[in-house]
């Protein structure tokens, strides 16, 4: 019999996780704040509700911790630390705080990593549809020789017969995942698409064409088919036209100047330069990021998107 696990956290990465793990047989519960908007739709979903953290975590053999990793730490400290069980097992989804020690276990923890490689909302679909989930795992600490075996258990509890499994360290998943956010599936193509956007419209184009041209063709011509057939294999299914440009445009683009910028990024990342930037932020109450969130949300492609996906 499965050992019961305690979610801590019903976001798309909990939610699909608590689900998943409860479809393969594991019992679940799941801590949220009194009050939280979530715990109806975690009831109608038959989970249980825990919602005194400290009481959550004395029944937690195994705790899923998968609040914002910048409130981990606080929340480690005054809940789990002092009230986990003895030899219970500690699960991250992603080795931030393991690794750049904002979270340092006690000894007689088990500190494990199950990284899903998908969305939560990817996930519960691979789950549901028994497509390839491909998971990064890693042990940090094995305080009592159950941790490889565990590792690989939960895995396929919310990964289902398909799960594929990658092993990894917490140092190695920290930094590509950190490196990955900023240069490529967060910061580079957010940047790259407002700048490609503000090019056309500088020169005259309709701004809903060019809206269509460099955001919503994404999702239908790009990203479905670079997930499922790789680089390659995307090429060979754009038209010559395209995949001319792609091979002697993409690197007028995406050249030596970028790629000295992206080794400083991932300096900072692996020195924790941009940890304890990151931690600063949240310490004075996010100054930097409402500022920018600010100015992003008055950026002309958002009126044109309220314009046109309305």
């Amino acid at each position: 019999m499965p050992l019961s696990i305690t979610i801590f956290g019903f976001g798309s990465q909990g939610r699909a996780q608590a689900l998943n793990a409860k479809g393969s047989g594991w019992p679940i519960q799941i801590h949220l704040r009194p009050g939280s908007s979530r715990i109806q739709e975690a009831k109608d979903q038959g989970l249980e509700i825990l919602t005194d953290p400290a009481k959550a975590a004395a029944r937690a053999r195994i705790a899923v911790l998968l609040i914002p990793d910048t409130a981990q730490p606080e929340f480690y400290q005054k809940y789990l630390e002092p009230n986990l069980p003895k030899g219970a097992s500690l699960i991250f989804a992603h080795g931030f705080n393991i690794h750049f020690k904002q979270i340092v276990p006690r000894p007689d923890l088990n500190c494990l990593l199950v990284a899903p490689a998908l969305a939560g909302t990817a996930l519960r679909q691979n789950y549901l549809e028994k497509e390839e989930v491909p998971i990064l795992t890693a042990v940090h600490q094995d305080a009592d020789d159950t941790a490889y075996r565990l590792v690989e258990d939960y895995a396929g509890a919310i990964g289902g017969k398909k799960v594929k499994l990658f092993p990894t360290t917490f140092k190695e998943e920290t930094e590509t995942d950190l490196f990955a956010e900023q240069v490529v599936v967060c910061g580079g193509i957010n940047a790259l698409v407002k700048r490609a956007f503000e090019t056309l419209v500088a020169a005259g184009y309709n701004p809903e064409v060019a809206y269509y041209s460099c955001l919503k063709e994404i999702k239908g011509t790009t990203a479905e088919n670079l997930y499922r057939y790789g680089i390659q294999g995307f090429r060979q299914k754009i038209s010559q036209t395209a995949l001319y440009g792609d091979l002697t445009r993409g690197p007028r683009i995406i050249n030596e100047k970028t790629a000295q910028e992206m080794r400083v990024i991932l300096n900072e990342i692996c020195t924790g330069k941009f940890t304890e930037e990151l931690m600063d932020e949240k310490r004075n109450g996010w100054p930097t990021l409402k500022q920018r969130m600010k100015e992003e949300e008055n950026h002309p492609i958002e009126k044109v998107r309220d314009k046109v996906d309305q």
